[in-house]
């Protein structure tokens, strides 16, 4: 079971994307009009020898009736990015305002 922690404020996410552990991850709603419910962003860092040290993986966001809940699904695009300030301009764009993040 993943146990999620809400994350406050644009000064929070910053702080949770600089710190960001192999086992950890950020999921944010986005606000993509391209993709069905403005899309989740997922910040994730990766393990390469390669100058790309995060993954942001985005996909759309799409409600499970029988699940009651939002998912992601359908299109998906995958980003990467060799420091958290390029992640964090990145994320501060594209996430929907006020900020509905998550950290696991």
């Amino acid at each position: 079971m993943v146990i999620e922690k809400p994350v406050q404020s644009m000064r929070e996410l910053k702080r949770l994307i600089k710190a960001l552990d192999l086992d950890e991850g950020i999921r944010a709603v986005g606000s993509f009009k391209a993709l069905r419910g403005g899309g989740f962003i997922f910040i994730s860092t990766v393990h390469t020898s390669s100058p790309e040290n995060y993954c942001i993986n985005i996909s759309e966001r799409i409600y499970d009736e029988g699940a009651k809940t939002y998912l992601p699904g359908g299109k998906e695009e995958f980003h990467y990015f060799s420091d958290a300030d390029e992640v964090f301009r990145f994320v501060e764009r594209n996430a929907a305002k006020p900020l509905q993040a998550w950290s696991y």
